[in-house]
């Protein structure tokens, strides 16, 4: 069908955003619509656009998800890939794909999650799960009976009877992706690695959430597994990167009913600060990669339970393995890209704590530009559009496509963004390392979809 295009445009004032400030008038142009839990966006290199689906699950088996607070997730065949071609149209690709959500609202699915490209034009689709990975199959749950589970995972989220797994194998999984016949050919299987392996040492869970190609080589955000991977894209030379634990001293903790505790394993309580303050570890849930103009691997996270504001951090990880915190003071981080320039774009699904508001669909969303030099941008502001934002690109045409409304059955969108920032200096929470970035020359920069053609300006 042909997409009807409209814009919303929005006159931004000077707003506080994380601790930064700017002023900037923003066009936002709708270019698809309709996407169920709309995840990540990408570009072909005939200049499609392509919006992963993952559904809204359906009637089948069910498994409790940390990702949702341990609220049953349950299985279906909802999942596609959304794609809009140069020239308007809009259409479904890998249609009726497994797929894992919440019954009956159909928020927060799980299935297709990423396409991405390599330089050859071969396209490559992601997969996530959102629990604990011996569910998902029949093999996966034989295979978890032979590994340890943390006792409080046991308590809280035990594993699924062997009649009860979810039967969607082809979850939690990276392919290499025939556009044309449909077809898939398996290259790793992350559920199975996270079963074995447990590199962060905590609950065994996967939920793969992001994809970046580089060379021979995809580099896969797992929100679960609070882990970042690198593997050659035919399967091999795997290696996974555990993102640090977070300190959080005061913690805002949800109220509670009379009677009513947390689940056990839900928050770490750590022994007082020496002021007698209260401490907590939350995990990392890492949910974007992008590779920067030096060649690092830059990851931001979301912040697991209870969300706290503004204490979500981008890490850096380069030759030796070792992520190291390259800045901080951002919230709720789903997706970063690099442009041109060096900048690094964040893409906040909400500026506020995930517990001030029982409806995620709408949380005020926010895009910040980070300048190499630590001078931060709020290049869309909070309430002005990227509601639930959970997907970010370059597009051909050198603009900023987003994914928004990214909560929920046939609410998705993608925007293209068009904003002339006024740069304000950097926030005190800015970066804390900027020495690397600029020293590499950007000609050699991997960023996603470089090799796409120029996108028609109909779309």
């Amino acid at each position: 069908m042909k997409l009807k295009q409209f814009t919303l445009t929005f006159l931004i004032g000077l707003t506080a955003i994380t601790g930064t400030k700017a002023a900037q008038a923003a066009s936002l142009t709708v270019v698809v619509d309709g996407v169920s839990n709309a995840r990540a966006v990408s570009f072909g290199p005939d200049g499609t656009l392509y919006v992963a689906e993952p559904g809204i699950g359906g009637n089948g088996k069910c498994q409790a998800s940390p990702s949702t607070i341990f609220q049953p997730i349950c299985a279906g065949n909802s999942g596609s890939v959304v794609k809009l071609t140069p020239d308007g149209q809009q259409s479904r690709i890998f249609q009726n794909f497994q797929s894992l959500a919440e019954q009956p609202s159909g928020n927060q699915g799980a299935g297709p999650q990423d396409l991405q490209f390599d330089s050859f034009g071969n396209a490559y689709l992601l997969t996530g799960f959102a629990g604990y990975p011996g569910n998902r199959d029949a093999e996966t749950i034989a295979l978890g009976a032979n590994f340890p589970i943390p006792p409080t995972q046991l308590a809280t989220f035990p594993p699924a009877a062997p009649d009860e797994v979810l039967n969607t194998s082809n979850l939690a999984k990276l392919f290499k992706a025939d556009l044309i016949t449909q077809e898939l050919t398996e290259i790793f299987d992350f559920g199975k690695y996270e079963i074995i392996n447990n590199p962060d040492g905590g609950d065994v869970v996967t939920n793969p959430y992001d994809l970046t190609i580089s060379g021979d080589t995809a580099y896969v955000i797992d929100g679960g597994g609070n882990v970042a991977y690198s593997l050659k894209l035919d399967g091999s030379d795997a290696k996974a990167v555990a993102l640090p634990l977070n300190i959080i001293t005061n913690p805002k903790l949800p109220p509670l009913p009379p009677g009513v505790e947390l689940p056990p394993g839900l928050i770490n309580f750590l022994p007082p600060d020496e002021a007698g303050n209260p401490r907590i570890t939350i995990q990392s849930v890492p949910t974007g990669g992008a590779i920067g103009p030096d060649g690092a691997l830059y990851v931001g996270e979301y912040s697991g339970f209870p969300y706290p504001q503004d204490q979500a951090r981008i890490f850096r990880i380069g030759e030796n393995g070792i992520p190291e915190v390259y800045a901080e003071g951002f919230n709720a981080i789903t997706e970063l890209t690099f442009d041109k320039q060096g900048n690094l774009l964040v893409l906040q699904f909400s500026d506020l704590s995930q517990l001030t508001s029982p409806n995620i669909q709408n949380l005020p969303g926010s895009l910040i530009q980070l300048a190499p030099d630590g001078t931060r941008t709020t290049l869309v502001a909070a309430g002005e559009g990227l509601e639930s934002a959970d997907g970010l690109a370059i597009g051909p045409d050198n603009q900023i496509y987003v994914t928004t409304r990214g909560v929920g059955p046939g609410r998705g969108q993608v925007v293209r963004v068009d904003t002339t920032p006024v740069p304000e200096p950097a926030s005190v929470l800015g970066l804390l390392a900027i020495g690397t970035i600029t020293a590499v020359a950007r000609k050699g920069n991997k960023q996603k979809h470089k090799n796409s053609k120029a996108l028609t300006e109909t779309i």
